[in-house]
């Protein structure tokens, strides 16, 4: 990107994020919107590093100069090589993108935003996901006291900056009471899902189809009406919903099982039997994480990108302290493509999958822990949606997030993981001491190693998501 170019962009950013932005929403018109999306000298270190290297020398005149300037002459050219020689030996690493949190008004009311001082998972930014090479889509909950008003605000943060912008706000619900913070009202689909032409979210029970350009929102279906009872999942895991590309069809973890519905219909198929009765609690015993209910089944569930295929994690009713069983691949006709099960409590842990879709293939990578008898290694198994050939691999134990089994990992190709290493000796080239908190890991090899590039680098974006609560937004040089 050309250094004027940047400069340029960084001062209309500035500009533009001054302007107040009205927007109405819904069928409540929202009188004044006021949003200052920077705090006054808050400024992301590793962006401003970036963007402080990259300035424009002054053009030329064209002007002979006299012989009494050209010394000057010489030292301007000397420091401009300088300049240059320590852009082309400068080392790029990636890095987490720490965004400015976004300041919200109504009628000059700054809202609250959605966030938990003790649980991270629920910070603002954790409603972050990737919807292009260069920009990031939040859907965040805000809440105003004296409104006792809870909205849904969307924004994007592009690249180079990632300075968040207002685009969009959604009437949520009104309070009784006053609260504290928003609550969470997304008991089925936490985080947005990119689908052709827009969004879908889900709001207070109800689906909504949100269109690319941010100027409407339309009811897909009300959630509740549609699951009647059995909206709420008793093992209370995290995005237990998923849609499909051509939002058509949508996949739901329930008590008695996997359910596809058809959006369009209301029709449903049991795609997955589950087991599920009342469980007497033990009052002599310990109360801590007894449940009232005994379950055996679909925790989460995802499409696979062609949206026809499927995956889903099993667990007990303790799923969501990270009890999880299995792991089952099928096809959109039901065949099992791939089946991971515990045989032996103990001896197998079941943790997590993702799916990696490159240009010419897709797999779905299953990570797990078994215990050889001498030591639990950590194991991933890379699985081709097309062929079925099932490929293992011994992964870093640093890919794991929490305690519960959620893996934090991202995909450069079919053969080399981005993860976040908190334990790694931080490197000390040019000032990057604890930033270099990322590792790449040759599955083929075993090797780790550091993402560099020297001089210029074109980035890219990505987030590691974390079992739907939580997410790690960050750029990597390519």
């Amino acid at each position: 990107m050309k250094k004027k170019v940047i400069i340029i962009s960084t001062i209309a950013g500035i500009f533009i994020l001054g302007l107040c932005i009205r927007l109405a929403v819904g069928n409540r018109e929202v009188p004044v919107v006021e949003n200052v999306a920077v705090e006054d000298g808050a400024v992301s270190d590793g962006l401003n590093e970036w963007g402080g290297q990259e300035t424009e020398e002054p053009e030329a005149s064209g002007e002979v100069q006299p012989e009494s300037e050209k010394p000057e002459k010489a030292e301007s050219e000397a420091t401009q090589a300088a300049q240059e020689s320590k852009i082309q030996n400068k080392i790029s690493l990636p890095e987490k993108i720490d965004f400015v949190e976004p300041i919200v008004k109504l009628n000059g009311e700054k809202g609250i935003l959605s966030y938990d001082w003790y649980i991270s998972w629920f910070d603002w930014y954790n409603g972050c996901i990737r919807v292009d090479a260069d920009t990031f889509l939040f859907a965040i909950d805000c809440y105003f006291a004296e409104e006792k008003l809870q909205q849904k605000i969307f924004f994007l943060a592009e690249a180079p900056n990632f300075i968040l912008r207002e685009v969009f706000r959604q009437d949520s619900k009104i309070w009784d009471e006053e609260l504290e913070r928003p609550e969470c009202l997304e008991w089925r689909m936490r985080q947005p899902r990119l689908v052709e032409g827009g969004y879908v979210y889900e709001l207070d029970g109800v689906l909504y189809f949100l269109d690319r350009d941010f100027k409407e929102a339309s009811q897909l279906c009300d959630l509740r009406e549609l699951m009647g009872d059995f909206y709420s999942f008793s093992p209370g895991t995290s995005d237990i919903c998923d849609v499909t590309p051509d939002a058509s069809r949508i996949l739901v973890c329930m008590d008695k099982g996997l359910y596809e519905f058809d959006l369009e219909s209301g029709e449903r198929k049991l795609l997955e039997p589950a087991y599920f009765a009342p469980h007497e609690i033990n009052e002599d015993d310990c109360l801590c994480g007894q449940r009232d209910f005994r379950f055996s089944g679909p925790v989460r569930a995802e499409y696979g990108p062609d949206g026809q295929s499927y995956a889903f994690l099993t667990g007990t009713e303790e799923a969501d302290w990270g009890v999880i069983t299995g792991v089952v691949l099928r096809s959109g006709e039901g065949e099992t493509l791939y089946q991971l099960k515990e045989t032996e409590y103990g001896t197998e842990y079941v943790n997590d999958f993702k799916w990696m879709e490159l240009e010419d293939e897709t797999y779905l990578a299953v990570f797990y822990h078994k215990d050889d008898g001498e030591k639990l290694n950590c194991l991933m198994d890379r699985v081709n949606v097309n062929t079925k050939e099932v490929v293992t691999f011994e992964v870093p134990a640093d890919v794991y997030c929490g305690t519960d089994g959620c893996v934090a990992v991202g995909f450069l190709d079919a053969d080399t993981l981005l993860y976040i290493n908190y334990s790694k000796p931080h490197s000390d080239k040019e000032g990057l001491t604890e930033k270099n908190i990322f590792e790449v890991y040759r599955l083929s090899s075993g090797e780790r190693q550091d993402l560099e590039v020297t001089g210029e680098a074109d980035w890219e974006i990505m987030v590691l998501d974390v079992g739907g609560y939580a997410a790690f937004p960050l750029r990597y040089p390519k």
